[in-house]
């Protein structure tokens, strides 16, 4: 095989392993969502309100799938801070988590859950985790809304 064939070849895989890659484009929007004074039950304890404070972040890429289908690349994560309303424990919180929605429109929504583990800090309250219900709506051209619908929280992982 000449030099010239083995380049080309090797530039055919080499295009065939990073286009998939390509698909995916850099972020079109971001928002940040406040969280201030949301209240949420501990449902790990004697039902204590806690008062959430912090912001959730999401934002999200488009590409397309072998048919031609949209693939909005979804990124939310959120940062928190927790009191509780009679004990005044402390938490703390903040992961992220990935989802695609796929459609074959130029926009779709879809409802994810963000989980987090409600930390308790300097050794006061109870473990538990925040369970965030996003309403998340995406389209081509950038445009991004999200919502908080719920906060809510269960024992352990």
């Amino acid at each position: 095989m000449r030099g010239f064939e083995r380049s080309a070849i090797l530039l055919l895989i080499t295009a065939a392993a990073v286009v998939p890659g390509l698909a995916q484009s850099a972020p079109l929007n971001t928002v940040s969502v406040p969280i201030a004074n949301t209240v949420t039950v501990n449902q790990c304890s004697a039902g204590e309100p806690v008062a959430l404070n912090g912001t959730v972040n999401v934002e999200y890429s488009v590409g397309s799938d072998a048919n031609g289908n949209n693939m909005f690349y979804v990124t939310a994560s959120n940062s928190l801070t927790g009191v509780g309303q009679s004990t005044t424990a402390q938490y703390a919180a903040a992961d992220s988590e990935d989802y695609v929605l796929s459609s074959s429109q130029s926009s779709t929504s879809g409802t994810v859950q963000l989980k987090a583990d409600l930390a308790p800090q300097a050794g006061g309250g109870t473990d538990m985790t925040v369970i965030q219900q996003l309403q998340i709506s995406v389209d081509t051209v950038g445009d991004l809304n999200v919502q908080v619908v719920s906060n809510t929280t269960s024992c352990g992982s």
